[in-house]
């Protein structure tokens, strides 16, 4: 099958989705021909050829950058060429209903009779902006009901989004939950020399409880909430945006790379992540696998995908700095739920898993289309 992968962004760009689409492009390589479409970011623009995996990074406008939001406008003539690959595909699987990129994306695959998937990562994200709102629920209105009633299949992260989508889609399309893979392998519990080791070549103190926050410039992120809450006994590690803070008790560790994550995970002792109107969050699954205890701001829709009784679970600001207090004070409550948490990663988030869930949802998005076709 060939198949064409759309997102806003890809890797150098860090973030969740930039994370999950570059892993799954990798493994349905190994079976599949796949075309990977993106913006370009950090230099590396342009089309790469990797096996039976070719890279569009295409030039682009990242104005929205600047104000919090990765909206990314392609431009130049290298839009044509990657989207006349992408209409060359079997099937087109597009990464969030809204972006610039799945527009053009879900018009080549019209032209071409392809089978077009829709994974919707966040649905409605909550900004503290009313205008902002205003101009999102537009877009979800226009752009991206679009979106949702051309896809054959769509897919979502969690049950909040899965209910959301739910409103812009006909009765009878195909829908699944699927959760993000981890690689438990990559992502695991350190030895104590491990855990040194990431200390020191991160830079972090040897010694203390360490709470790591990972998430970019955004206000739905709630690092004002964390940061608020007082710091005694404990240092807070930021890292996921270039903020450059300089702030008692706080150091900012800024863009880590994939192999900078994965020794910031073994580095920390705790996950704090106050987050808001997200899908489901990619470093919640990363320290999980790494055997982090997670005090979480809960959303309704990760009830699909994670039991409440495996990480902190919390509702408002206030709970959440007394169960991130509670366990920077208790070195054996962090062991307890940082082992609960191991094992629920790796029971349930391997990426096997996780392509073959896409792989069916796949086959059964060409049916859809022969007979959308006649």
């Amino acid at each position: 099958m060939h198949i064409a992968l759309v997102s806003h962004y890809c890797l150098p760009h860090i973030g969740g989705v930039e994370i999950v689409v570059d892993a799954l492009a990798t493994r349905l390589a190994k079976r599949h021909t796949v075309t990977q479409v993106s913006s370009a970011w950090g230099g590396e623009r342009g089309m790469l050829r990797d096996g039976a995996r070719t890279i569009w990074r295409l030039p682009s406008l990242h104005v929205a950058e600047r104000l919090g939001v990765p909206y990314s406008v392609p431009l130049g003539p290298h839009v044509r060429e990657a989207m006349a690959a992408v209409a060359c595909a079997d099937l087109v699987h597009v990464h969030g209903a809204l972006y610039a990129q799945t527009v053009l994306a879900r018009r080549a695959a019209q032209r071409g009779g392809a089978a077009l998937v829709l994974t919707e990562h966040v649905g409605l994200v909550p900004y503290r902006s009313a205008l902002r709102n205003v101009v999102q629920r537009w877009a979800w209105q226009t752009i991206g009901a679009r979106t949702v009633a051309q896809a054959d299949a769509v897919t979502t992260l969690s049950a909040r989004v899965h209910d959301f989508v739910g409103g812009y889609t006909d009765a009878g399309a195909i829908r699944a939950t699927i959760p993000n893979g981890v690689d438990t392998s990559r992502f695991a519990p350190p030895t104590d020399a491990e855990r040194a080791s990431s200390r020191s070549t991160l830079g972090l103190p040897a010694s203390g409880t360490l709470v790591l926050f990972v998430g970019r410039a955004a206000s739905k992120k709630n690092l004002d909430q964390l940061l608020a809450i007082p710091r005694t006994g404990w240092t807070l590690v930021l890292c996921g945006a270039a903020r450059g803070l300089r702030l008692d008790g706080v150091i900012d560790l800024g863009v880590l790379d994939a192999r900078q994550m994965e020794a910031a995970y073994r580095a920390c002792d705790v996950l704090a992540h106050p987050a808001e109107g997200e899908g489901f969050p990619l470093a919640v699954q990363e320290a999980m696998a790494s055997a982090l205890p997670v005090v979480l701001r809960w959303d309704a829709g990760y009830g699909a995908t994670l039991s409440r009784e495996v990480v902190q679970s919390v509702d408002d600001a206030a709970t959440f700095a007394r169960a991130l207090g509670a366990l920077v004070t208790d070195p054996g409550a962090r062991r307890t739920a940082g082992a609960a948490a191991r094992a629920w990663a790796t029971a349930r988030w391997g990426w096997d898993a996780t392509v073959a869930a896409y792989e069916r949802v796949y086959e059964a998005a060409l049916v859809a289309r022969r007979r959308r076709d006649g």
